[in-house]
């Protein structure tokens, strides 16, 4: 049930590269897309206990039911199954939760260059060794991105409030 992890994972890898000012505010950020995601996933029943209970994409039972035909109906096999599991659910979701999270990453590599470089080691002579404090970009960016989340929030609520009168 990799379906739960979506909200958490992407703001527990920004939390890990918290290094300075920019992959701190990276990874509130973060925390705060996670928390829309994780509350809306909640309320429609997608965390329940016992944990491999609640909502499930519905997608899955296309999958599992083979009704696509075409290599599709390979998915029937348990075995199969399993190995499609183990690759694509497992291994390969995990590797786009943390595509997600990769700009943090990014900044992080930055930001500890600039700390174990000082002397400009490498050619670039304008590592300081001491990270580059936030500026306009980085305003721009975070406001950009709130004014995504506070978007994709109402749109939640819209479509929550939707499936519910229907």
């Amino acid at each position: 049930q990799v379906d739960k992890l979506w909200s958490v994972l992407p703001a527990f890898y920004a939390w890990m590269c918290v290094v300075d000012t920019r992959t701190t505010l990276m990874a509130w950020i973060s925390t705060l897309w996670a928390v829309r995601l994780t509350y809306n996933f909640y309320r429609r029943g997608g965390y329940a206990y016992p944990p491999w209970e609640g909502e499930e994409d519905y997608r899955w039972e296309v999958l599992r039911s083979g009704t696509l035909g075409g290599w599709w109906r390979l998915l029937r096999n348990k075995w199969i199954m399993l190995l499609f599991n183990l690759v694509f659910i497992s291994v390969y979701q995990n590797y786009l939760l943390l595509a997600i999270a990769a700009p943090s990453f990014v900044a992080w590599s930055q930001a500890m260059r600039g700390i174990h470089c000082p002397s400009g080691e490498g050619g670039d002579e304008s590592i300081t060794g001491v990270p580059p404090p936030l500026n306009f970009l980085d305003g721009m960016a975070c406001f950009l991105f709130m004014a995504s989340v506070i978007v994709e929030a109402m749109a939640d609520n819209q479509k929550y409030n939707f499936q519910n009168k229907k």
